[in-house]
């Protein structure tokens, strides 16, 4: 009978021990959701602020591009673009046994 009231006691304290970790896991979880959030929060008014100071009402606005920067630029696509167009390709033919035969 000693042995039963044992037994008895271990399984409440293992429920008890299993209550307590289920309560331990949800108040965790809530405050990781509380901490998340609050860090969303600042990093989006950190965000706002930033762009606020970068889009001219802070320091000042960001300087147009510049004309001739901007035409050197295209002119340089336009030439890399053209010698990308003009790569001149060679056809080598093989012989029977899988060699290249040079053109003579």
């Amino acid at each position: 009978m000693n042995m039963v009231d044992e037994i008895t006691l271990l399984i409440a304290l293992g429920t008890l021990n299993l209550l307590a970790l289920g309560g331990l896991s949800m108040w965790i979880r809530r405050e990781l959701e509380d901490a998340m959030e609050q860090l969303d929060n600042s990093l989006a008014m950190a965000l706002k602020n930033t762009i606020e100071n970068l889009t001219g009402e802070g320091v000042m606005a960001f300087e147009p591009p510049n004309p001739i920067t901007t035409a050197i630029g295209q002119l340089l696509m336009a030439s890399a673009q053209k010698q990308m167009n003009t790569v001149e390709a060679t056809v080598t033919s093989r012989g029977t046994d899988g060699q290249f035969i040079e053109k003579p």
